[in-house]
């Protein structure tokens, strides 16, 4: 006799929130599905790990050993957009040697500002050259087409993710960031404008002024 006994989920918000890796999420993931394998004959998944690399973690996620995508969108164009006016890729790499030339960060990416044309579909390349997890991560967006406002790349280690989102029409300078805990905080923050954006926002690197600066100076 098999004891049922009921499943705890997580969001994969909450389980990154806390700090998880991504092996953490898949083995968590994983686990589950088999346990409801074993407790539940009519609703189990035959083909577990397609369905993990595909997005079973989570609703709008493509995700596997070494990263993830969250709420993508290729296709679906904003209400307030008739048509895609341009198809644009970033390359974006991330690693602590682009921190370099500003004193008191840690982490960076290789730009720290990207512009495109409102109504634009952006491919983002982005690559991490770091042995830690590093993300791109925007907010601002239309809810009604990414949940939370979000669209977000997570690489684990020295790997590569790519995924594509539509910016609405409207000029405004949207956040971009790593979410991993003090990785913003220490310089890994951009910003994204779109057609004449809303100005600079703050402690951008190479961009704007940073709120706290750093009291110390380089040294040749």
């Amino acid at each position: 006799m098999i004891n049922k006994k009921p499943l705890k989920s997580f969001s994969t918000g909450t389980l990154i929130a806390l700090g998880l890796s991504i092996n953490s999420l898949y083995s968590v993931a994983a686990n589950t599905t088999e346990v409801t394998d074993v407790t539940n004959n009519h609703k189990h998944n035959h083909h577990p790990e397609t369905k993990l690399m595909e997005g079973g973690c989570g609703s709008n996620m493509r995700m596997d050993m070494q990263g993830m995508v969250m709420n993508e969108n290729k296709d679906d164009i904003p209400k307030d957009c008739k048509e895609i006016t341009e198809d644009v890729t970033i390359v974006v790499k991330a690693g602590t040697k682009y921190s370099e030339p500003y004193p008191g960060t840690v982490f960076g990416f290789n730009e720290h500002q990207w512009q495109v044309k409102p109504c634009s579909r952006i491919t983002v390349e982005f690559s991490n050259e770091d042995d830690i997890r590093h993300q791109w991560m925007i907010h601002g967006l239309p809810t009604y087409l990414y949940p939370k406002g979000m669209f977000h790349i997570e690489v684990n280690g020295q790997n590569k993710k790519t995924g594509t989102f539509i910016v609405p029409n409207s000029h405004y300078t949207y956040l971009v960031h790593c979410d991993i805990a003090q990785h913003m905080e220490k310089g890994m923050k951009a910003q994204l404008k779109v057609g004449n954006g809303r100005g600079d926002l703050p402690s951008i690197p190479g961009i704007s002024n940073p709120t706290f600066p750093d009291i110390f100076t380089s040294t040749p």
